[in-house]
């Protein structure tokens, strides 16, 4: 462990125990990590602690020289400048956010035989599902779905079999294979299905001691429920919705009006009254109908994916869904 100057010693200690992020930099000023933290002392303190290190860490603590940070009201603004300034500056040791052009889709394919589907860099059309974060899951799927083809509806459900051989399809049992991974990819209640139906296929399979068979129906199934629990099942119901997010903080309360995934308008107030809420309302309504979209779907996916993590941390937040008919007073008492 390097020795600790004593001027970043002391910098540490004079650290709010405040949400932000800090900024690690070499002697030359370069930045080398951004991090973010409900806690900035704490957890800056912690990367000097004598337990083990990764050995990147050690590196990294090696080689800094200064360390700034910026306090920000609560975890989620937090998280967005962090996110923000990782894509801007891509410090060296952050891998997180800073290559989102990595981010692929999954195409559902017009006529072939052998891959009805397969990764791509760049949405296409309509038949184009993602962006998804993780590359490697969508290539595995991509190999494990050539085992089950085709999959045919039966009633309201799904049929398939795996195959230790890809099988080549004729055209009408694509055009059906087709519909049914365009319903699945898209719908959730069609996803579901298809997820029960592996579950019991695994669970038969493991009844006979065909284990190897269970064993790719697991892998399967893991591979399906990445792409439920990142699409549809996270960004389903907020997608076109309109939310009001208030949050009590250390000197106040912070509200957020959200839009089809996006932070439309934030203020701080030090008191939290109806009359406040309806003019907050009110002004992020005109911003929201004026807003020009950024269309960066890749970039935009980490974002989506901070509020969405954030939003289900309800210990210090009040969430208002803004539909025909809501009660700005159930928000008011829960921050309260």
């Amino acid at each position: 462990m390097p020795e600790i100057p004593k001027f970043l010693i002391q910098k540490i200690n004079r650290m709010p125990a405040k949400p932000g992020i800090y900024q690690m930099k070499d002697r030359e000023g370069n930045i080398m990590y951004i991090g973010k933290s409900k806690a900035l002392k704490s957890r800056v303190k912690s990367y000097f602690s004598i337990q083990g290190k990764s050995e990147k860490i050690e590196r990294m603590l090696f080689h800094i020289h200064d360390i700034d940070y910026i306090v920000t009201d609560t975890h989620l603004e937090a998280q967005i400048l962090e996110c923000t300034l990782i894509k801007k500056l891509k410090p060296i040791y952050n891998v997180q956010f800073k290559n989102d052009q990595n981010y692929r889709y999954l195409k559902v394919e017009n006529y072939n035989k052998i891959k009805p589907v397969k990764v791509i860099s760049d949405r296409e059309d309509a038949n184009c599902f993602g962006p998804y974060r993780n590359k490697k899951i969508l290539s595995n799927l991509e190999k494990l779905f050539q085992n089950i083809y085709p999959i045919l509806k039966h009633g309201d459900s799904y049929g398939f079999f795996y195959k230790i051989l890809p099988e080549a399809m004729k055209k009408d049992a694509f055009e059906e294979n087709k519909q049914c991974l365009m319903e699945i990819l898209s719908k959730e209640e069609c996803m579901l299905r298809f997820i029960s139906e592996i579950e019991k296929k695994m669970k038969l399979a493991a009844a006979e001691f065909h284990f190897e068979t269970a064993l790719i129906y697991k892998d399967l199934l893991y591979h399906i429920n990445y792409l439920y629990d990142v699409s549809i099942k996270k960004a389903e119901k907020l997608k076109w919705e309109k939310i009001l997010m208030g949050e009590k903080i250390e000197d106040g309360y912070k509200l957020f009006y959200i839009s089809s995934e996006i932070i439309v308008l934030k203020q701080k107030y030090k008191e939290i009254k109806r009359e406040a809420i309806e003019e907050f309302i009110i002004r992020a309504k005109k911003l929201e109908n004026n807003r020009i979209e950024i269309k960066n779907e890749k970039s935009n996916l980490d974002f989506q994916y901070i509020l969405h993590a954030e939003m289900k941390d309800k210990s210090s937040k009040a969430i208002l869904f803004l539909d025909k008919e809501y009660n700005l007073e159930e928000l008011v008492n829960k921050l309260r």
